[in-house]
């Protein structure tokens, strides 16, 4: 008889550390109320860029805009896996879809990206390039000597349909924020610049 019931009562005690173990929504497994609101930064091209977080559903569902100048570039959905209990982002713009997984450690948020595009016409390609590469002579990013392979560069990059990336975005002070991008390279390593970003004012 006492060792039926102290079978019970450890069958009870890990049902119960089990329950608590398992978060009941997206608020619950992805601590970081910080990052709701719009945040802001002037990029190198002179263009006010922002990604806001906010709420679609009180506690259950998320989503992030991402706008150029005021306008929607992409859109994000922010969800707890029922199945996994791990906090999904999928991402839509007007090129393609990204799938991902995001993580909260205090102050600090990583995201994974695994990207796929529409392949640019050479066209499209031309005139990507010609666009950024006059940008940067513009606001002295580089010299005419760097433009070959800065040229070569770009089309590298703008010829994949398909990679992997990883950002992170982390918390200094309440209206700073430093976001990275890292980008899978040939060689299989991650490399990115931090930029950053101030919290918008109502």
């Amino acid at each position: 008889m006492k060792k039926l019931t102290s079978l019970i009562i450890f069958v009870g005690l890990a049902i119960n550390v089990s329950g608590q173990d398992q978060p009941k929504n997206l608020k619950e497994a992805f601590k970081a109320d910080w990052l709701i609101g719009t945040w802001e930064r002037e990029n190198g091209n002179g263009q006010i860029v922002s990604h806001t977080f906010g709420w679609q559903i009180q506690d259950v569902l998320m989503f992030k805009e991402y706008k150029a100048e005021g306008v929607p570039q992409s859109f994000a959905i922010i969800s707890l896996d029922a199945d996994d209990d791990k906090v999904k982002i999928q991402s839509y713009n007007a090129g393609g879809t990204s799938t991902g997984e995001m993580k909260a450690e205090g102050d600090k948020v990583t995201r994974t990206s695994n990207w796929k595009t529409n392949k640019l016409s050479e066209e499209e390609l031309k005139s990507r390039i010609e666009s950024i590469v006059a940008n940067q002579l513009a606001s002295g990013a580089i010299q005419e000597a760097g433009v070959p392979e800065l040229k070569q560069n770009i089309r590298k990059y703008y010829q994949r349909t398909s990679g992997t990336r990883e950002y992170t975005y982390e918390m200094q002070g309440k209206d700073k924020m430093i976001m990275t991008r890292l980008s899978k390279t040939t060689s299989g390593q991650l490399g990115g610049n931090p930029a950053t970003f101030t919290r918008k004012k109502d």
